[in-house]
């Protein structure tokens, strides 16, 4: 698979500030607010974390008909603009996600790259996630 395919990359621009997103990203009742993978009802998501270099997390992603568990290590966080950690799941192992937090206007622009995806397919459906994750965190941040 060629490098590109390998890798996704979702961004968003929302109307709150670095710090505020940073929070959202790291308080786990937050979390649970905000981090599963569909913006229809009926989902929600337990979360187990620890947001510090070396600290682990776990995301359980509770649709109407299964539970999606996900796990991982954080590998880098500077507060209030970037959070690194491996990504695992029934879909990939050792996957890494890199956060980054930019002032942009009045909002923050918060881009989302996803590396080392197994396939263009497995690539796709994590795109569609990510994309309904950051509409989420955006609709519990700015309401």
């Amino acid at each position: 698979m060629a490098k590109d395919e390998s890798t996704l990359t979702v961004k968003r621009i929302i109307d709150a500030d670095p710090e505020t997103l940073f929070e959202a990203l790291t308080n786990q009742k937050i979390m649970e607010q905000w981090f599963f993978a569909s913006t229809e009802n009926g989902w929600s998501a337990s979360i187990e974390n620890n947001p510090q270099e070396g600290g682990s997390f776990k995301v359980d992603m509770h649709g109407p008909d299964d539970t999606y568990p996900h796990k991982g290590v954080y590998k880098e966080i500077v507060p209030n603009k970037k959070i690194v950690f491996t990504w695992n799941s029934h879909l990939v192992t050792d996957t890494v996600v890199t956060i980054t937090l930019s002032q942009v206007g009045g909002g923050t622009e918060v881009k989302l790259h996803h590396e080392f995806m197994p396939s263009k397919e497995i690539a796709e459906k994590h795109t569609q996630g990510w994309t309904a994750i950051l509409e989420n965190l955006d609709q519990v941040v700015v309401g």
